[in-house]
């Protein structure tokens, strides 16, 4: 019987050179692992000699120290049931098989490093423990008083109903896309590819980098409100969800509007005039479908608060006033 355990990932400066962060995050997902913690850094070289002190006799330890200590790297605690051995065997691998297989260089340059047992894990994990828990302090510390919503949902289901009511609240309305074009502007000032595609690669290769710049962006626009309470619409898949729940923890929630989907066919008919629910199938159902492959109903899972949106306005305003005074600052 596999043991729920936590363990180590290294992103090792050629992981992070050839984009692949994504791929291991996105394998991490499929193994039902998940990522707690998240430092991007370059290591002093003496804790990368602590990391491998038992190998410290063998002919490859000179090398990879300063290998793994050469350059920004990507520390991740991995949690779930058997992590250490799906990550170490399954998805890092060892020629020919898993990752290193396919992306190797030597074995100094192979993607990542991971401990191959558990007790290795709870020793590496203790030797990085400082690093996770002072991440943790910084990003609490730069949103200490303040709260973010993340408003989802499927289509129609009222998110735009629910920023704008915040809004009215106090409650500042962002919108995600925006935000994104400014860490466009920020990282890629040049270039002409649209905005969708431009984060869509960003995310593919490695999405924490595109979000760390993505949370500054959120922190300098809710200082250059003067707010301390603030919306983003419209959270999509699960990546940047549980991303920005790991970073800022309790002044963080997601908000699920939910309604089902015969009041949504009802009120698309009655927004667009329609006579019948083939024609409002026929204009909801591919937008469903598109956000159900994003992973929007996920979303649900995790998230802080669900809104049920299928009464009266005022039901939803009211259950709206319930959730901001338990997060008010």
């Amino acid at each position: 019987m596999m043991l729920f355990e936590q363990t180590l990932v290294i992103v090792k400066p050629d992981g992070i050179a050839k984009g692949l962060v994504g791929e291991i995050l996105l394998n991490l997902s499929l193994n039902g692992l998940r990522v707690t913690d998240s430092v991007r850094m370059q290591l002093p070289q003496h804790l990368v000699e602590k990391l491998y002190g038992e190998e410290r006799e063998e002919i490859y330890f000179t090398e990879v120290v300063n290998w793994v200590s050469s350059g920004t790297v990507l520390l991740l605690r991995v949690e779930g049931i058997g992590a250490v051995s799906k990550v170490k065997w399954d998805i890092i691998g060892r020629y020919p098989n898993g990752m290193r297989g396919k992306y190797s260089e030597n074995w100094i340059k192979n993607v990542a490093h991971v401990p191959d047992s558990l007790r290795s894990a709870e020793r590496e994990l203790c030797l990085m423990d400082d690093l996770f828990r002072e991440e943790r302090m910084k990003n609490q510390k730069n949103f200490q008083g303040k709260m973010v919503f993340a408003l989802t949902g499927m289509s129609e289901c009222g998110k735009s109903t629910v920023g704008k009511y915040l809004d009215s609240r106090g409650v500042r309305r962002l919108k995600i896309v925006r935000l994104f074009g400014k860490v466009k502007e920020r990282l890629a000032p040049d270039s002409n590819e649209d905005l969708r595609g431009w984060v869509n690669k960003g995310e593919a290769s490695d999405p924490y980098a595109l979000w760390d710049v993505f949370l500054d962006e959120l922190l300098q626009e809710m200082e250059t409100l003067e707010t301390s309470m603030a919306s983003i619409e419209s959270l999509y898949g699960g990546g940047l969800g549980l991303y920005l729940r790991q970073r800022l923890a309790d002044h963080f929630c997601i908000v699920y509007v939910e309604i089902p989907l015969e009041i949504r066919l009802q009120r698309q008919m009655i927004r667009e005039g329609l006579s019948d629910f083939g024609q409002a199938k026929l204009i909801l159902l591919p937008r469903d479908e598109i956000k159900a492959k994003s992973g929007i109903p996920a979303l649900k899972e995790i998230a802080g608060e669900v809104i049920d949106n299928s009464g009266t306005l005022e039901d939803l305003y009211a259950a709206v006033d319930a959730m901001i005074a338990r997060y008010r600052c």
